[in-house]
């Protein structure tokens, strides 16, 4: 916006069985099997943050992001394929599927203090900001953890 870089955050409906009330990334999904990454990048951007398919497909491929997680039946790997959007100032998200209690914008700064300070942000999504705060160049090479922040986006 005219203010400098926001990003709009999401916080997840209370009543979800994964991550009750956490901040999430403004759009994501699982990836369907029938879809390819780019035609599911479409449909969440419609379900979850009403942003039509015109704009949607203006969405850059910017970083595959890799994790293991361990869950319940073992150790699961998983990938986040991240995506840059500008949207149109006058634009808000509005959540279709039920997933989201609301969608504020908030400025960079603020996501960069709560990632670093908290664990409000659900982890994978601290993970695609954090992402994205380095390519951007707001975590850089002087920052104390930088190197430690790049070697741990992709294990």
């Amino acid at each position: 916006n005219g203010d400098g870089l926001s990003v709009w955050v999401p916080r997840r409906t209370a009543d979800r069985p994964t991550y009750p009330g956490q901040l999430d990334n403004t759009v994501a999904g699982g990836q369907p099997a029938a879809l390819s990454v780019f035609e599911n990048l479409v449909k969440e951007c419609d379900e979850e943050a009403s942003i039509p398919q015109t704009l949607a497909a203006q969405a850059k491929p910017v970083s595959a992001l890799s994790y293991a997680l361990d869950g319940r039946v073992g150790l699961k790997r998983e990938v986040i394929f991240n995506y840059d959007l500008e949207l149109p100032p006058d634009f808000v998200p509005k959540n279709r599927d039920g997933e989201v209690e609301d969608f504020q914008l908030w400025p960079i700064a603020r996501a960069m203090d709560v990632v670093e300070s908290s664990a409000d942000f659900k982890f994978n999504c601290a993970l695609v900001l954090i992402d994205f705060f380095v390519r951007h160049g707001l975590i850089g090479p002087d920052h104390p953890d930088y190197v430690e922040l790049c070697a741990g986006l992709n294990n």
